[in-house]
């Protein structure tokens, strides 16, 4: 009989910790969808598939892509509220949120992102999570790119900035040249994105 009490004891412990050490997705936000907006290029879309399906993944969360023509549209939709206009989280560079700002960039990569990380967070309730790696872009030279995520979505989903910040620092200018060249060549960007993320264990 204490023979059989150990072997059960046994059992449910192995068990227990069996549990606790399966990595689990984080937890979904049930019924709810984030949206993610993205301009109309190459880099973008790669970047928005990314982003979509690493969140997918890790959450459970449906995810879907909204595609502009142009910053200001992007931008307003980063700022509506109304379900069937709004985005949530976008990508951004430096140098384009310099634009943005009307700011003159300091030559610093670093510096830049901490300034524009501020003023977004102050003006915009705009959260920049930590930059990817990669600091060259077809459009500027020398800049860093992160996603960025309305502050209110936080509330709804608070492990959202966790799970994006999977991303920072894995892709350097090397890997982020192949990536997007495998894109311009005509490989679908969600493709290319699910490659890289299950190559690096991500997903």
């Amino acid at each position: 009989m204490h023979r059989y009490l150990r072997a059960t004891l046994v059992l449910s412990l192995l068990l227990t910790c069996f549990f606790l050490l399966t990595p689990r997705p984080a937890p979904a936000c049930v019924g709810r969808t984030l949206y993610v907006g993205t301009l109309n290029n190459p880099d973008d879309r790669l970047m928005a598939d990314m982003l979509a399906l690493l969140i997918n993944e890790r959450t459970g969360t449906t995810v879907k892509i909204r595609r502009f023509d142009t910053a200001d549209q992007l931008y307003a939709a980063l700022a509506a509220e109304k379900e069937e206009e709004r985005v949530d989280i976008i990508v951004e560079d430096t140098g384009d949120a310099n634009t943005m700002l009307g700011r003159t960039p300091s030559g610093d990569p670093e510096a830049d992102y901490l300034a524009v990380k501020k003023r977004y967070d102050e003006e915009r309730d705009i959260i920049w999570l930590n930059p990817f790696g990669f600091t060259a872009t077809s459009q500027h030279k020398g800049v860093v790119t992160a996603p960025l995520v309305r502050r209110g979505v936080l509330t709804n989903f608070p492990l959202l900035p966790r799970v994006l910040n999977k991303l920072a620092g894995t892709i350097d200018d090397t890997a982020y040249a192949e990536l997007l060249a495998r894109v311009q060549q005509g490989e679908k960007p969600r493709n290319v994105a699910k490659d890289f993320l299950r190559q690096r264990k991500l997903i």
